[in-house]
């Protein structure tokens, strides 16, 4: 597929003082948080699977290594936030190849096609095994399942090939219309009891820490770290859920304790939670509490971002 390239007034974005991006993923869950908070700020293009004209979004097969070259005939970007790829872990599991080219070539397609771009790549907690969390962004990957080993196997080609790469790893990105937390809000809104694990730790991610380092990769000329981590605090899932129920104004009594060690959810490891101190000094940036994150919530309800897959 070759791409369908939405154009500026000129073959290439100019800048116009405004820094040049190329959004890769741009109608997904991540790609849109970026795309609705800095379109103001910075010159984005935006590019996807199927692309969304409505929205200023190319179509473009980031497999496909035509199509990328192609589109530098169209964009010349200071930075590529590289956002796309398939975040589905049972479908990864279930066709590798496909995973491989969502997740790899993609990456290397476009750091051989934009040699001289900063690339600001999307990674996950997934790169780690889970047996043990408060992965700190130094310590040596260890992906487990097939999700995770193309995206530590994109990294490591990435930090490999480029010395303008970089990995920003998230753990689940939280705002109020995430995927979780709106199955919570379906559940308890009707009554429903919801076993939610008590021994399946992680970081959630709030949306504004996320956007708020990945400001920082983006506007700093020289980073002095080649990873970093945007995370919340560690949590059990079932404290989450907790939290969530009391913010919300929920019976939190409706949240019940289980164990991931007899459920049927696969892939759900002991503790990937992250550790970030390093980014948080490095970049100079704080990260609030999940507690007061989620009290926050309630407006965002009203004004959620309408998203699709990559």
């Amino acid at each position: 597929m070759h791409p369908t390239v939405i154009r500026s007034s000129s073959p290439c974005m100019e800048h116009n003082g405004a820094m040049s991006i190329l959004l890769t993923g741009a109608t997904g869950y991540v790609g849109q948080h970026i795309k609705t908070a800095f379109d103001s700020e910075w010159q984005i293009l935006g590019v996807s699977q199927h692309g969304d004209i409505d929205q200023n979004i190319a179509a473009c097969d980031l497999s496909d290594e035509h199509a990328v070259v192609e589109l530098t005939q169209t964009v010349s970007p200071d930075v590529i936030i590289h956002a796309a790829g398939d975040k589905n872990i049972q479908r990864c599991e279930r066709d590798p190849s496909l995973a491989y080219q969502a997740n790899v070539q993609t990456t290397l397609n476009l750091i051989k096609a934009f040699p001289d771009a900063k690339i600001i790549y999307i990674s996950s907690d997934y790169v780690f095994s889970g047996d043990r969390g408060g992965y700190r962004e130094t310590d040596p990957i260890s992906p487990l399942t097939v999700y995770g080993k193309t995206k530590a196997s994109a990294e490591l080609n990435g930090l490999i090939l480029s010395d303008q790469f970089y990995v920003l790893r998230l753990s689940a990105l939280y705002d109020g219309e995430a995927t979780f937390l709106r199955f919570l809000r379906e559940q308890l809104q009707s009554g429903k009891a919801v076993d939610c694990f008590d021994d399946a730790f992680y970081s959630p991610t709030f949306y504004k820490d996320f956007l708020n380092v990945l400001d920082k990769l983006v506007m700093t000329p020289k980073l002095s770290n080649r990873v970093y981590h945007v995370c919340g605090q560690r949590i059990s899932r079932f404290f989450f859920a907790k939290l969530f129920a009391r913010s919300a104004g929920f019976d939190d009594e409706l949240i019940l304790q289980a164990s991931r060690l007899h459920g049927e959810v696969p892939f759900l490891f002991g503790d990937l939670s992250l550790e970030n101190t390093m980014t948080c000094e490095s970049l100079d940036v704080t990260v609030g509490t999940h507690h007061a994150y989620l009290n926050s919530l309630e407006v965002l309800d009203e004004n959620s971002i309408a998203v699709s897959n990559l």
